[in-house]
């Protein structure tokens, strides 16, 4: 039995040897790539944005939720809807991955709207609105490669505009996901900006507060 027992421990032994030098290898591995993925270098692969600079975008915005879908009345029924939206951006750098951002954004919507009750008249039209933003945000560039970064923001604002139960001041809380895609290397804060932005609104109110959700897609220009 003891000698079928040291017949067998070298096989161990060595099988021992492989797995460790194999968990060895991976963790030199991955202490690597989180070694470049927090140094400065691995941002290099396209120029670097210079500290200020500035973006104009447009682009469409999909309404979430009960607020931008139909609401049948006894009397009037309506429905808001989001489209166009343009806004534009200034960034400070404060590194090769972090940035502070200001954005103002003007969204437009339409209300249309029928009016249906006894006695009256049927009618039935299409109003207006729109929503102004100024917001503050945080911007990290997740992966910079050559000739594009993926970047992520977040922060939150105040808004202007009066549609459903929004009326005067109210807050928002934005995040959002976008790719820039460097046009010039001899211009390297020229670029292409593709993203989407989720907005939640806030209107607090004395007896419960009032809120909805909206994500707005963009397309722009850096420099």
């Amino acid at each position: 039995m003891i000698a079928s027992w040291r017949a067998l421990w070298p096989r161990w032994d060595a099988d021992y040897i492989k797995i460790k030098l194999k968990v060895k290898k991976l963790s030199v591995l991955i202490t690597s790539f989180m070694t470049l993925m927090i140094h400065p270098g691995f941002l290099s692969g396209t120029p670097q944005p210079g500290r200020f600079f500035f973006g104009v975008y447009g682009g469409w915005s999909q309404g979430l939720g009960y607020e931008f879908g139909w609401h049948s009345r006894p009397s009037r029924s309506d429905d808001y809807t989001l489209d166009v939206h343009l806004g534009a951006y200034v960034q400070y750098n404060l590194s090769a991955v972090f940035g502070i951002q200001g954005n103002v954004n003007y969204q437009h919507g339409t209300n249309p709207w029928t009016f249906t009750y006894p006695g009256w008249p049927y009618d039935e039209g299409t109003d207006k609105f729109s929503i102004v933003s100024a917001n503050l945000n945080g911007v990290i560039t997740l992966w910079r490669l050559k000739g594009m970064s993926i970047y992520f923001l977040g922060g939150g604002g105040i808004n202007r505009g009066e549609w459903e139960a929004f009326w005067g001041t109210y807050l928002n809380l934005t995040a959002g996901l976008g790719v820039k895609i460097f046009i010039s290397r001899s211009h390297p804060n020229l670029a292409l900006n593709l993203g989407g932005t989720f907005v939640h609104l806030i209107n607090p109110e004395e007896y419960g507060d009032y809120d909805a959700n909206y994500i707005r897609f963009l397309i722009g220009i850096e420099f």
